[in-house]
């Protein structure tokens, strides 16, 4: 059994810790942890760095008994660089046989799937990768004669095709699958269509192009054909660590679960389950891979107490969390804020910015984030709600399209494999012919939910009528045929006739009208212009303060001086009652499941700041929460004078390079 000393641990802070810094009583268990367990880290905690020192001190010990290996396993190849850049050069014999440092990825890739393609194939593969595999999926499908063809396409309904069709183990075989069941239960052996669809992905199979799932597929298989792999790999390495464990799907854990005994290898993941935020990937079960207690580090380098105690309560599991006392204590801030001073919200932070001498601290980051980017619904608040310079650029020709001509247009144009592609079109003029006739749902114009609820109460069969009949009209488009007649009829009559109103003649007439009007090139080039993310606030002193706005996906693992929260519209709103205001107020309720997903975003979202952290709230979600958030300790501004607001027309936008 090996042994990590105070000793060693003062030799690997030397080279990791700026000066007169050392690792604290949590850290340095972790680091002297050489059992198998999980390393609970809350968010700026630099557990990334404490697992350095662990393997900086583990490579002077190499090699290990009987020529064991350390096997390091994270999630992207950024992560992994990240890693060997601050190890260094000193340690290359961690990037060395018996040792492995890369993504879980291609871990399964060169140990699993590769083998196991020259077992089964008896030939090397090419290639893995989604997108590659993609383009060669339809070249052999464009391929197949267009009848058989436009019936696969209509049996996959909006779903593509290349994504059904797939290679997976499935019920400990490995079998072609069709979505969720298997080919042979979508369309019976020996019929036409499966021996189509099989023959096709034999063919692609047999060239050797593999998507990333298919690669954890036949690594299952492989592992169950030969078990012996198992008691190979756990003889290998002695040392497993997974850095980020949150981000680990059930497929993947599967594989790891099925090489590394847990009885030989010591097997540590590092992370914190309040930031899995990819819906794709069951972060509860990977938990659950080492029994017993886990290790803590709860106090995080990144942030002050003050944010500490005002997001603890933001996350699906409650935790201790400890902030770092040598920052900056700043109330945490609340911006009230209505529809028409919206606008106003940015300029408002970044005043605070500068009253709070926030400027110089820290990183000199300061960013706004939210979830949304955009909605149909142009009632619903979302991020260019907020600057509506940040998703600006040249429409595309469907979101251009005002008249019946226009959609017949795109659709004639439209050459996709994909019924969906289709299917948006239709649904957008459903929705724009109602808009142009002013036929709303009670208060509010349609959306295509909104839509699709109403027919469904309305109609006997509910929408899927309607369904069928645009299945019809792909068909007829993708064999060439023109359905302009067809659905111009559809709409004057039946689909018009479900909303009992009365419309004039010339509304009808002016939306089935072709457009004759020819756009000015001097306008469509001005149009286009580039997605920007970045605002810049001029205080009355005259200090410049850029604020760079992103999704909360875009900034997970970052750290700003000061970020601000944007409440946008998904399916709700993030703040309204019954959401998670009351975590907010510090009331922790286990989570229903939409609860649990905004509380996720929410908490990577607002744990991203050193120094100042913001929330940008609607008034109507905060009226009559205002005294108990006080008294936890947030201050509440209102959105300030537009004298202090650059509006839109007059800002300065710097271009991202």
């Amino acid at each position: 059994m090996y042994e990590i000393t105070d000793e060693e641990i003062k030799w690997a802070e030397e080279i990791l810790l700026p000066s007169g810094l050392s690792f604290d009583v949590q850290r340095r268990n972790v680091i002297k942890c050489l059992s198998s367990k999980d390393i609970i880290a809350c968010p700026g905690s630099g557990k990334t760095t404490t697992l350095l020192a662990k393997l900086l001190i583990l490579e002077r010990k190499l090699p290990l008994d009987h020529n064991q290996g350390i096997c390091v396993l994270t999630h992207t190849n950024v992560a992994i660089d990240e890693l060997k850049n601050k190890i260094g050069n000193r340690n290359s014999r961690l990037f060395s046989y018996p040792n492995n440092f890369s993504t879980i990825q291609s871990f399964v890739n060169k140990y699993l799937a590769i083998p196991a393609y020259q077992h089964f194939f008896k030939k090397d593969i090419h290639i893995i990768d989604n997108d590659y595999y993609k383009e060669e999926f339809y070249k052999e499908f464009n391929r197949i004669f267009k009848g058989y063809r436009d019936n696969i396409i209509k049996k996959a309904a909006y779903s593509p095709v290349h994504t059904l069709l797939r290679l997976d183990y499935h019920e400990d075989n490995l079998i072609l699958m069709w979505g969720t069941k298997p080919l042979e239960q979508v369309y019976r052996k020996g019929t036409p269509t499966y021996r189509i669809l099989s023959t096709l992905k034999k063919r692609v199979l047999q060239r050797g192009i593999l998507t990333f799932q298919e690669a954890f597929a036949l690594a299952q298989d492989y592992i169950k054909t030969f078990p012996e792999i198992k008691t190979l790999i756990s003889a290998r390495f002695k040392y497993l660590f997974i850095d980020e464990m949150q981000d680990t799907s059930s497929k993947q854990q599967q594989v790891i679960q099925s090489i590394f005994d847990s009885d030989k290898v010591v097997t540590q993941f590092y992370g914190d389950r309040n930031q899995a935020i990819y819906e794709e990937n069951t972060s509860n079960e990977v938990n659950n891979y080492v029994q017993g207690e886990p290790l803590s580090i709860d106090n995080s380098l990144r942030f002050s107490q003050s944010i500490a105690n005002s997001i603890k309560n933001i996350c699906v599991s409650p935790q201790v969390l400890k902030g770092n006392d040598t920052i900056q204590t700043l109330k945490p801030t609340i911006i009230r804020f209505n529809k028409e001073n919206i606008q106003g919200v940015l300029s408002t932070f970044g005043e605070l910015i500068v009253n709070n001498g926030l400027v110089q601290e820290g990183n000199s980051t300061f960013k706004a984030v939210g979830r949304v980017t955009h909605h149909n619904d142009k009632e619903k608040i979302v991020i260019p709600s907020y600057c509506p310079s940040f998703k600006k650029r040249e429409k595309s020709p469907l979101e251009k399209a005002k008249t019946f001509n226009d959609y017949i247009n795109h659709l004639n144009k439209t050459n996709s494999t994909f019924a969906k592609d289709y299917r948006e079109t239709f649904i957008k003029c459903f929705i724009n012919f109602l808009r142009h006739l002013n036929i709303r749902n009670e208060s509010r114009y349609f959306t295509e939910k909104s839509l699709i609820d109403y027919l469904d109460n309305k109609l006997q069969r509910g929408f899927s009528d309607i369904e069928k009949l645009m299945t019809e009209w792909i068909l007829n488009l993708t064999s060439g045929n023109n359905i302009e007649a067809d659905l111009q009829n559809f709409l004057s009559n039946e689909f018009l006739s479900h909303f009992e109103l009365t419309v004039s003649k010339e509304d009808l007439s002016n939306f089935f009208t072709p457009n004759l009007e020819v756009p000015n090139d001097e306008q469509e080039s001005v149009a286009k212009v580039q997605k920007q993310s970045d605002y810049l606030y001029v205080s009355e002193n005259g200090e410049n303060i850029l604020i760079n706005i992103d999704t909360i996906h875009g900034v997970k693992g970052e750290t700003h001086t000061a970020t601000l929260y944007l409440e946008t519209f998904a399916y709700v709103y993030e703040f309204d009652q019954g959401k998670i205001i009351d975590y907010l107020k510090g009331n922790h309720t286990k989570p229903k499941k939409r609860q649990e997903q905004i509380l996720k975003l929410a908490y990577v979202g607002m744990s991203r700041p050193s120094h100042l952290l913001c929330i940008a709230i609607r008034e109507e979600a905060l009226e009559g929460h205002e005294l108990d958030l006080i008294d936890l300790g947030w201050d509440i501004v209102d959105v300030q004078a537009q004298k202090k607001e650059i509006k839109p027309e007059e800002q300065t936008i710097v271009l991202q390079s």
